[in-house]
């Protein structure tokens, strides 16, 4: 790695440090500057927008591992239902920290311009929330599910999120509630 590529990546990680410690309004340039070694102008040279081009670059690298982690999950070489096992544990599976981090993307959206808010929205809808609706519709034009894919996307993700996956639970058992319901049989 190249000397200003771990500058720009060191200064990433220490912005992300303070936005997950603080929110975005609590982040300070000049700490971040500190934590680097580095002097607040220096950040400059690296993202010429300030916090905001640091608060996107943080946001995109965020999304592509989510992403990339999602993507990975809806291979297509298994079944409709292993591939739901394999989601649900990638996003039960997420650490607290990850989760916070993710709400404190998205709680900075209304502090930051239009621009960017909708360049961030942009990139989260399309290399997380897309892919799992695609990943639905196919499941529904098969015939595994029925309704709507953007509806059966949001549902099983919440479900997913809020569910405590431990060495006692297995992700099937997600899976099973989403596709089989509550109700006895």
């Amino acid at each position: 790695m190249s000397p200003h590529t771990d500058t720009r990546a060191q200064i990433m990680d220490a912005f992300a440090e303070q936005l997950a410690a603080t929110g975005y309004q609590g982040i300070s340039l000049a700490q971040v500057g500190r934590t680097v070694g580095i002097q607040k102008p220096s950040i400059y040279h690296h993202f010429p927008g300030g916090k905001e081009d640091l608060y996107i670059a943080v946001a995109e690298r965020y999304i592509r591992d989510v992403g990339g982690r999602l993507a990975a999950a809806l291979v297509d070489h298994r079944d409709v239902e292993e591939r739901l096992g394999t989601l649900a544990a990638v996003v039960a599976g997420q650490k607290g920290e990850s989760i916070t981090f993710e709400q404190r993307i998205y709680d900075a959206l209304h502090l930051v311009s239009d621009e960017t808010r909708d360049h961030v929205r942009a990139c989260y809808v399309n290399l997380v929330l897309d892919p799992v609706t695609a990943f639905f519709t196919s499941a529904r034009d098969q015939g595994v599910v029925a309704g709507e894919p953007a509806f059966l996307m949001n549902a099983f993700l919440h479900l997913a999120r809020a569910a405590d996956l431990t060495d006692d639970t297995d992700p099937t058992r997600i899976v099973a509630l989403f596709l089989d319901g509550a109700r006895p049989r």
